[in-house]
C-alpha cells in the first residue's frame, strides 16, 4: 500500500484497473470452461469479453479470420483476448494513477 501513496490517484487507479482485470479474468475463465465442457457451446461470454476488451479485443477478433483454419482453436482465441484485456488493465492503471507525488 505504501507504493500506491506515491501517486496522486494511486489507490483509485488500482481499484479501477483491478476491477477491470478481475472482470476480464472472470469472463476468460468462464468462457474457457464453457468451451471445454459444453458439447455445443453458444459462447455469449466470449462476445462479452470481446466487447469488454475494447479497443484491442475487436482487432484480435477480426484478425482471427487471417489465421489458417487448422490453427483456429476457440480456447486459444479466448486466452489471447484475456491476455489483451489484462494488458489493457495494466495500461489503464499506468494512465489513471497520475503523476508521482514529491517526497
Amino acid at each position: 500500500m505504501r507504493r500506491l501513496r506515491r501517486y496522486r490517484n494511486g489507490r483509485s487507479a488500482a481499484v479501477l484497473s483491478g476491477g477491470y482485470a478481475a472482470l476480464v479474468a472472470l469472463l476468460g475463465v468462464v468462457s474457457v470452461v464453457i468451451l471445454l465442457t459444453v458439447q455445443d457451446p453458444i459462447l455469449i461470454t466470449g462476445v462479452i469479453l470481446m466487447v469488454v476488451t475494447l479497443p484491442l479485443g475487436p482487432l484480435v477478433w477480426w484478425a482471427w479470420d487471417v489465421v489458417p483454419l487448422e490453427l483456429r482453436d476457440p480456447v486459444l482465441l479466448i486466452v489471447i483476448l484475456t491476455v489483451v484485456g489484462l494488458l489493457q488493465a495494466y495500461v489503464l492503471w499506468r494512465l489513471a494513477r497520475g503523476r508521482a507525488l514529491q517526497g
